[in-house]
């Protein structure tokens, strides 16, 4: 039965979601604010999504960061359906499996050896189980602000809420979801990035206590913050030093910056990492990985447990062989910081000739918009100054014009673009923006 032309096909489908998934959604932050309503896709090509009732939008959200290689891309394409004349294999080990892990191997500089996941939550929660295997200790820092998905144990102060945490210099724990025992925020030490003297006092006091810090080395949660190199530096440093594990968890910023991640950015080799988001094309696949020495304590080796029916599914194992031949590619890097520098610098160059409080801040293929701000963040303490009515306009006045964003409920979001983006792209982003501003001035 066809729908009446009187109604909105996104509403309806709204309305008949919300009758059998919570709020409507699978995932909490789909719900976009500034619609109203989840976006929902009929399709995605390239650097384009397009809603149900076939109009074009330049995605600026990619899958939060998955889909680096842009939608549909011919190689994820076969391989998928290689996979498929496979069998749909999972729970079984193949060639493929040994030939992406020794790809990973080659191209991250603290990989010696990996394990699949499917989410980067379960990349950290076994990350982390690893580090206290492998040292004998149960706590571990997190600094505030830093995400690291949705296990029990990370649930602290992250995702853009500052206003119960305390001064940022000693940030006092909040859990960010019901359910979470209170009991385990015993086992976490709670630190202000950025502060290399509050590390150095933890480790002091409690090293012995400690198995790892686990970090995200550029903080593209809180829109995009780059630390200090000096700082990371001093991070790997002290660590070393109480023979703490350092995890860069890099889930969202592997291969954003080149193909050794963010420790080839910073110089900086940490002892595991997690990567995820884009490295298997926007199939479900997570790593973590490491040294060999930390990594054989895993079982059947050791006796920290890491095993699963879908660890390594054949789909999303054959996509990521041909994600990371295209990002080892010569030039594919060039082409995505020709993107950044026309994007970035184009946004704020609208935002200052018109006046208007926002800034962008990108590193690679990943950025933040602030709204309310003209001068550079530097700390996830400031985003509490983020204007929630002001981004929710702009998104939507973007959304109006063809241009799409994740909305994030109005707070500090990262976005992105991927290499199927071109100059013309980030040229129709600008005037969209610059569009967008000029409504919002004018009040039209």
């Amino acid at each position: 039965m066809q729908q009446s032309a009187n109604v909105n096909p996104h509403e309806a489908l709204y309305t008949a979601a919300r009758a059998v998934l919570p709020g409507g959604v699978s995932s909490a932050i789909r719900l976009n604010k500034a619609l109203g309503r989840p976006f929902y896709a009929s399709r995605g090509e390239g650097a384009y999504l397009y809603d149900l009732e076939g109009r074009e939008y330049v995605d600026l959200l990619t899958s939060h960061g998955a889909t680096i290689l842009g939608h549909n891309h011919p190689g994820i394409k076969a391989a998928i359906e290689g996979a498929l004349r496979c069998g749909i294999i999972c729970s079984s080990e193949t060639p493929v499996h040994s030939r992406v892990a020794a790809a990973l191997a080659e191209m991250v500089p603290c990989v010696d050896m990996v394990r699949f996941t499917c989410s980067g939550t379960e990349a950290t929660m076994h990350a982390l189980r690893l580090a206290r295997e492998y040292t004998g200790r149960e706590k571990f820092v997190k600094f505030d602000g830093h995400f690291h998905g949705y296990h029990d144990y990370v649930m602290w102060n992250y995702g853009g809420f500052v206003s119960a945490e305390g001064p940022s210099r000693a940030p006092r724990k909040s859990v960010r979801s019901g359910g979470v025992p209170a009991g385990i925020a015993e086992y976490v030490f709670l630190l202000p990035f950025g502060d290399l003297d509050a590390i150095r006092r933890c480790l002091w006091l409690h090293g012995d206590e400690i198995a790892a810090v686990i970090l995200e080395p550029i903080h593209y949660n809180a829109g995009c913050i780059v630390p200090l190199k000096d700082y990371i530096h001093g991070l790997r440093e002290l660590t070393r030093e109480y023979g703490v594990v350092l995890i860069f968890d890099e889930i969202l910023s592997a291969f954003r910056t080149g193909p050794g991640c963010a420790q080839a950015y910073f110089n900086v080799v940490p002892d595991l990492c997690t990567i995820g988001k884009c490295v298997a094309g926007g199939t479900p696949l997570s790593v973590f990985g490491g040294r060999r020495e930390i990594m054989e304590h895993l079982r059947p080796l050791g006796n920290a447990e890491h095993s699963g029916t879908y660890n390594g599914h054949l789909i999303p194992i054959m996509a990521a062989e041909v994600c990371l031949r295209e990002i080892n590619t010569p030039g594919f890097y060039e082409h995505l910081y020709a993107l950044a520098d026309r994007l970035y610098t184009g946004m704020n160059s609208i935002f200052t000739k018109q006046n208007f409080p926002a800034r962008c801040q990108g590193l690679g293929a990943r950025f933040g918009l602030y709204f309310g701000f003209t001068e550079e963040v530097r700390a996830y303490r400031d985003t509490e100054k983020q204007d929630p009515a002001l981004a929710l306009r702009y998104f939507q006045g973007m959304a109006e014009r063809g241009v799409y964003f994740c909305d994030g409920g109005g707070k500090v979001m990262h976005h992105g673009f991927s290499a199927a983006h071109t100059l013309a792209d980030m040229d129709r982003v600008l005037q969209a923006t610059e569009d967008t501003v000029e409504a919002i001035q004018t009040g039209r």
